[in-house]
């Protein structure tokens, strides 16, 4: 039975989140967790894609994928710090997306969200990153977690 759209937001309204938070979130709640991404409450928002990228249903993931294009920093913010819990498949859209982001705070969870399964779209945005990057310590950071990556860090 699905949530209301209140117990939903008192749920994510949770000071510390935990995994206890998200449970019992499923597809029938995409829809008022799509409704939120557009929150006043910036936080609000970004709990609303952590809950989207722990929903296993393609209504979700479509929902996260959509998530790259939103006008919301924190959303964006939120979509890339996510994408690290993803399947592959998943992430790497996102990444490749995000890791280009106008935002500096966008692409340095983007960053970070890179894995060793990542594919090679994505590691070859992350080494653009790297070498071209217009902040220095994004560039930096970007270099030394592609090396880690390579290293098998």
């Amino acid at each position: 039975m699905a949530m209301s759209q209140e117990e939903l937001r008192e749920r994510l309204s949770a000071i510390e989140p935990t995994e206890d938070t998200y449970r019992g979130i499923g597809a029938d709640e995409v829809p008022m967790l799509r409704e939120l991404l557009d929150d006043d409450e910036g936080w609000l928002a970004a709990r609303a894609v952590f809950a989207l990228s722990r929903v296993d249903a393609p209504e979700a993931r479509d929902e996260l994928r959509a998530t790259v294009e939103h006008p919301r920093e924190e959303v964006r913010v939120a979509a890339a710090a996510a994408a690290e819990r993803l399947p592959v498949e998943q992430s790497d859209p996102i990444l490749s997306r995000l890791l280009e982001d106008s935002s500096v705070g966008v692409r340095k969870f983007a960053i970070t969200s890179v894995s060793q399964g990542s594919g090679p779209d994505v590691r070859a945005a992350l080494d653009r990153v790297a070498r071209a990057d217009s902040e220095h310590v994004l560039r930096s950071m970007a270099a030394q977690h592609a090396e880690g990556l390579r290293a098998g860090r």
